[in-house]
């Protein structure tokens, strides 16, 4: 049951740790970037005496980006929204929650993060390898399609973008994608 679960924000080393066990990827995101900003959240399960008390469970590790005079023209480009100071804008780096019995454990972590987070923006993508986003449709994001050029290094893949918008004067554009290669899905 949910209220045998806490979520709290915890410090980047604590989602390292279980992130590096549950994650496919087995990493934190640009932690040793001076541009990139960090918050994290984490699941604890707190409700059954044979597991120990406030087992760290899930972590989500929220990033934001601050190029400095790049912000701008990075920020229309990832996030698909022009913005005057690019505050408000997150992107879902790292979530993992170890596998239980409990139904949609890893959605329920997520929109209760989302509510903590203050954002005018969040966006996160699925690597279209090993993952559709389900837990993003789960929790109301809106899908813009297959995209290529959304990560460093690995510009070829083609990752599903989903973003929430929580200020009603963003508009999303992803034209800049549109013209390298952007497929909706089926």
């Amino acid at each position: 049951m949910k209220d045998e679960y806490v979520v709290s924000e915890i410090n980047l080393e604590d989602a390292e740790s279980l992130i590096q066990k549950e994650h496919y990827l087995q990493g934190i995101h640009g932690k040793k970037l001076p541009w990139t900003g960090h918050k994290c959240y984490g699941l604890y399960y707190v409700g059954n005496i044979s597991l120990r008390v406030n087992e760290l469970v899930g972590a989500v590790q929220y990033c934001s980006y601050d190029f400095g005079g790049d912000n701008q023209l990075f920020h229309h480009r990832h996030f698909g929204c022009y913005t005057e100071d690019c505050k408000g804008f997150w992107e879902i780096a790292r979530l993992a929650v170890v596998p239980s019995n409990e139904h949609n454990l890893t959605s329920w972590f997520l929109s209760r993060t989302l509510k903590m987070i203050d954002a005018k923006c969040v966006i996160s993508v699925a690597d279209d390898s090993m993952h559709q986003g389900t837990i993003y449709a789960a929790t109301n994001f809106d899908y813009y399609g297959l995209q290529k050029n959304r990560v460093l290094g690995l510009e070829e893949q083609e990752f599903h973008v989903y973003m929430k918008i929580y200020d009603e004067d963003l508009y999303p554009d992803f034209s800049y994608f549109q013209k390298q290669i952007y497929k909706k899905r089926p």
